[in-house]
């Protein structure tokens, strides 16, 4: 039984040590319920996620800045997350998805 023993332990390490890392290529999207409510801008709306947003721990605070072109979808990136902002019928802005690449 003793040998056995060893193997859980060992596979248990094996698996804590694996957890620990976060995969390269995350990504989520949200299902808006309503287009309205949201910043004014889509930098605000990345700054105000990053602080509010609750799905990642490590969505930068600062550095956003907008990506192509402004329209009612445009992409937001700081470092190595990009977020896809959404512009609501009033005239504000949500996050509605967002992807890291980098590990």
């Amino acid at each position: 039984m003793r040998p056995r023993r060893l193997f859980l332990g060992a596979l248990a390490t094996l698996l804590l040590g694996t957890a620990a890392c976060a995969p390269c290529g995350q990504d989520f999207a949200l299902s808006l319920a309503k287009d309205s409510g949201g910043e004014t801008s889509p930098i605000t709306a990345a700054e105000w996620f990053a602080v509010h947003g609750g799905v990642w721990s490590d969505v930068p605070t600062t550095g956003w800045h907008v990506v192509g072109s402004l329209g009612p979808t445009t992409a937001v990136r700081s470092g190595s997350m990009t977020l896809q902002v959404l512009q609501g019928t009033d005239g504000t802005w949500q996050v509605e998805s967002g992807s890291e690449l980098a590990c």
